[in-house]
């Protein structure tokens, strides 16, 4: 009996502690916390668009960040401006906080005195699964940012948010309106303009378009020393034949950028290209399309990364192919470099071009038809029954 007498004391004295709050008066302009976590991710974001600049963090590596840090400002976004409840209800509320408090102890004890089994022994931690945390997919954010944008057309930072998402997931097209978007509400960045420029070689199979180089020399405008828009620049003077310029550009790249840059590998091969045919080697003395030891090396980039490299020097190589069609070695590092993306069709149209460039029953064509046999993508020549 004294337990009971106990509880009951403890209890009640709990209740009054927690209702007791309900009826103070408090202040009328709370700030929300949302509004509050909101400001945070704006600084956040600011701050990674200031680490760009700088060159602390990658491009690549800041498209995951700059979404997740959009998905959590465009959650808080939605909750902002909850408030607390007027002053009016808060003596209804306390009221019915009051109510649940004391029924709520006396419910219990009749449930327990009922049905409790205080017999039953403790369940053991290592025995209880863990529950799993729901997973946030890139569809999912991406579903999000676009019912948004769908209902505020003119949100110039949802624009900028989305725009490296589609860029980076392949969406070209969606990517280039989303940049240009982001451009028209949005203050111009080097970032936003070299974003457009990629997203436009990417839409265009490769090439730097002079659409393309036009959004790139603006973002040199804004940022002269912005790696994206020097490489892009410096591979379109590489695919145009202006050999001298693109030597000078990527040799400039080079000794501007640190160690570990993504894309040294692929300004190396484009400045020993260059160099090579300057010196009036053969064409297929200058590598600039991936061979094998190349792609082997680019197993130990991430994903990302190793792609990038690959479609960078396929697309230097096969613009070099069409002025100088005559390269048997080129076809088939064009070739096998599209077998490696997995762009089977590209791997197929480039072997009817290689075929196209040497007349039937000649060496380079056989050549030709032996390497891509070799690939495992060629069908086989069906046989007619007799």
């Amino acid at each position: 009996m004294l337990f009971w007498l106990i509880a009951a004391s403890l209890t009640l004295i709990v209740t009054v502690c927690v209702v007791a709050p309900l009826f103070r008066r408090g202040p009328r302009d709370a700030v929300a916390r949302e509004r509050h976590d909101a400001e945070v991710y704006r600084a956040q974001l600011s701050e990674l668009d200031a680490d760009l600049v700088r060159g602390v963090v990658r491009p690549e590596d800041a498209v995951g960040a700059r979404a997740e840090i959009g998905r959590r400002l465009l959650r808080a976004a939605g909750e902002t401006g909850d408030a607390a409840s007027p002053p009016r209800r808060a003596r209804t509320a306390a009221a019915a906080g009051l109510t649940v408090a004391l029924l709520l102890p006396v419910g219990t004890f009749l449930f327990y005195d009922r049905a409790g089994s205080p017999e039953i022994p403790d369940q053991p931690f290592a025995s209880r699964e863990p529950e799993a945390a729901p997973a946030t997919s890139l569809a999912t954010v991406l579903a999000e940012v676009e019912r948004r944008l769908a209902a505020s057309p003119d949100d110039g930072r949802g624009w900028s948010l989305v725009a490296p998402i589609y860029l980076q997931s392949g969406q070209s097209e969606k990517a280039v309106v989303a940049f240009r978007n982001a451009l028209r509400l949005a203050p111009a960045t080097a970032q936003a303009q070299a974003g457009l420029g990629e997203a436009l070689v990417q839409q265009a199979d490769g090439i730097v378009t002079p659409e393309a180089e036009a959004a790139f020399r603006e973002a040199l405008s804004l940022d002269p020393q912005w790696p994206p828009a020097r490489f892009y620049l410096a591979l379109q003077l590489s695919q145009g034949g202006r050999l001298p310029e693109a030597r000078d550009a990527w040799s400039a790249l080079i000794a501007a950028s640190p160690a570990d840059a993504p894309w040294l590998t692929i300004a190396r091969a484009a400045l020993a290209d260059a160099t090579s045919r300057l010196a009036g080697e053969p064409p297929s003395a200058a590598q600039p399309g991936p061979s094998a030891a190349d792609v082997a090396a680019a197993q130990d980039l991430a994903p990302d990364d190793r792609n990038a490299m690959i479609e960078g020097m396929v697309s230097q190589l096969a613009a070099r192919l069409q002025t100088a069609p005559n390269d048997v070695e080129g076809w088939k590092r064009l070739m096998r470099s599209y077998t490696v993306l997995g762009d089977v069709d590209a791997a197929r149209a480039a072997k009817g071009r290689a075929e196209a460039a040497f007349p039937p029953g000649s060496r380079e064509r056989g050549e030709i038809e032996a390497f891509a046999g070799g690939l495992g993508w060629v069908e086989p020549e069906k046989t007619s029954d007799r």
